[in-house]
């Protein structure tokens, strides 16, 4: 059973409302599980979706401070998934990066014609995504915030 004071490893973690949730989309359940032991590490909140619909159906009922998306799922893929984010007026602000190992400027560009924020490339390092968590917070609520 989820226990969300407990991390990937069985190391209690700080208060919840002390952390950020993070909400990971991704297909494959090894790549799930290697970013949510490398953000709870980071004393982050981490909730996992197994596909797109799975992640449309968390996000209607939990507060997140960012999504990592994966592009290429079967089904509903991360663009689609993201553009179904930002059709819905209580959920269109909601930080959306893409995790990604495809990183041509025509499919960066495909993520922000979907709406995401940004890209990151796996692998990538868990200071990445507190600094981009930086600039998203400033970006979304303006200087000084």
């Amino acid at each position: 059973m989820y226990n969300p004071s407990i991390d990937a490893i069985g190391r209690q973690m700080g208060p919840v409302n002390d952390r950020r949730n993070i909400l990971i989309v991704d297909d494959d359940a090894i790549n799930r599980m290697v970013v949510r032991v490398l953000m709870e590490r980071r004393n982050y909140r981490v909730l996992e979706a197994a596909s797109g619909p799975e992640a449309l159906e968390m996000i209607k009922g939990e507060t997140f401070d960012v999504v990592l998306m994966d592009l290429s799922m079967p089904g509903m893929d991360g663009l689609e998934t993201t553009r179904r984010i930002r059709g819905d007026d209580a959920r269109n602000l909601l930080p959306v990066v893409a995790l990604t190992a495809h990183t041509s400027p025509k499919e960066q560009k495909m993520c922000m014609q979907a709406g995401m924020n940004a890209v990151l490339r796996k692998p990538f390092e868990a200071e990445q995504v507190d600094r981009l968590l930086e600039l998203l917070d400033h970006s979304t609520k303006g200087p000084g915030a």
